[in-house]
């Protein structure tokens, strides 16, 4: 009988109060960082798709800077790729923002390495 209460107490410790061996039970995420992540990734999405036109601007801008006149154009058409693609990857955050995630592309005007 004495091994009976010893027994559910250990379980009672390990598995409730959340010190199972290897600190499985720690890593395991919350209701509140699920409906944190998926607002981000609603809210990430919609800026994605509001901020798409900016895109064309900043592009032909970085691509102005090496060499003035093609720049313009190179720029212009890089740019409006960039806005479909962020287009895209907006509408797609806010389709499936039930799935949390991270971020797929960096932000507006993010001068590439």
């Amino acid at each position: 009988m004495k091994m009976k209460y010893t027994a559910l107490i250990l379980i009672f410790y390990f598995f409730v109060m959340g010190t199972v061996p290897g600190n499985a039970a720690a890593s395991e995420e919350t209701a509140g960082d699920y409906f944190y992540e998926i607002g981000t990734k609603f809210a990430r999405g919609l800026g994605n798709v509001l901020s798409s036109p900016a895109e064309i601007p900043c592009t032909m801008a970085i691509d102005m800077r090496s060499e003035p006149v093609t720049g313009f154009f190179s720029g212009m058409g890089k740019g409006l790729v960039f806005m479909l693609r962020r287009i895209l990857v907006g509408v797609t955050e806010v389709g499936t923002f039930i799935i949390p995630m991270e971020r797929t592309i960096p932000p507006v005007c993010h001068e590439p390495a």
